[in-house]
């Protein structure tokens, strides 16, 4: 649990920090679509913080987790609002499949906040796991189908743009968004909607982990084949977020296997695990810093070593002289 933890909060971080660096890095005229991603990632972070907040709370917790649940669920639809309007904002009929969406969702999640009981009837906080009772009723198959519909929509519409677009370069990188999104699409189902309906609520961390795939491919996206025009500054801003996060995050899983395999299958405490995590942030922090020192030893060494040879064959010449 202590590993996972570190991991949604990472994941969390790094996804709403790809929405502010999109954001402020588009050009004047993709303002607009990268503001829709903007909001998708921050709905995305917050739908994982929701479900931190769940996974990690217990019986004895002063929290109102009501809340946090239901926001789970209310994340989840303001994400894919947000994202089908990134893809089809500036579509033919685009703008009004998002509105449709939109007037959808506003509806669904004002019923969660006000009639939860219709999604699920009782939230239960144990040692064991926290399992959420869900009410499978009408409400909850609107709630699957909305979802299924949004899904296929962002689907179809990438699947359009994809086949459309004459650049092979701009092709590829909708392709590699497109696979990512179905991947994600296909894992976040399997753990967020079709275990929970069998009460299994163990892999629900799984689906905010798949975030941090969507978004490192939606990066090699932008940097590779240019989806979407960052300006240069921001690019590398973008690229170092991501390569920090997602170096820390493999970090993480490689030292909490070492760790079990030493240890006989126990798991470290969170104070190791974030002194851990703290370090390995350090040392990814003062690479360029360590890395400007060695590049300036090595030019002083090779100073050095091209002034002795200079001065070996301007002596050996002088001798010759005489």
């Amino acid at each position: 649990m202590h590993l996972i933890i570190i991991l949604l909060t990472t994941v969390s971080i790094l996804t709403f920090l790809s929405g502010v660096v999109t954001f402020f890095g588009a050009k004047k005229g993709e303002k607009v679509q990268a503001f829709w991603f903007f909001m998708s990632a921050l709905f995305a972070a917050v739908w994982t913080a929701s479900i931190l907040i769940f996974l990690t709370a217990t019986p004895e917790s002063n929290l109102n987790i009501s809340w946090h649940v239901n926001w789970v669920f209310v994340a989840a639809i303001l994400i894919d609002i947000f994202f089908l309007s990134y893809v089809v904002w500036n579509e033919k009929n685009g703008r009004l499949l998002t509105l449709l969406f939109a007037i959808a969702g506003a509806i669904l999640s004002i019923i969660i906040f006000l009639k939860p009981e219709l999604l699920y009837s009782e939230i239960n906080l144990a040692n064991t796991g926290n399992t959420i009772s869900l009410n499978i009723g009408l409400f909850y198959i609107t709630y699957i189908f909305y979802f299924c519909s949004i899904i296929t929509a962002v689907a179809t519409a990438l699947l359009k743009q994809c086949l459309r677009t004459h650049s092979i370069r701009k092709r590829k990188g909708d392709f590699i968004i497109m696979v990512a999104f179905a991947l994600s699409s296909l894992i976040i189902g399997v753990s967020e909607i079709i275990l929970p309906i069998f009460g299994n609520w163990n892999l629900t961390w799984l689906g905010p982990l798949t975030l941090s795939a969507m978004i490192i491919s939606y990066y090699y996206s932008i940097l590779r084949y240019r989806s979407l025009n960052l300006s240069s500054i921001w690019l590398k801003i973008f690229s170092y977020t991501v390569l920090l996060s997602s170096v820390a995050i493999v970090y993480m899983v490689i030292f909490s296997l070492i760790f079990a395999a030493l240890f006989r299958g126990s798991t470290p405490s969170t104070e190791v695990i974030i002194l851990n995590f703290i370090m390995i942030l350090i040392f990814l922090l003062l690479m360029p810093a360590m890395n400007q020192v060695y590049m300036s030893i090595r030019t002083t060494i090779s100073g050095k070593t091209e002034n002795h040879k200079q001065r070996s064959v301007h002596g050996k010449r002088s001798k010759e002289k005489q």
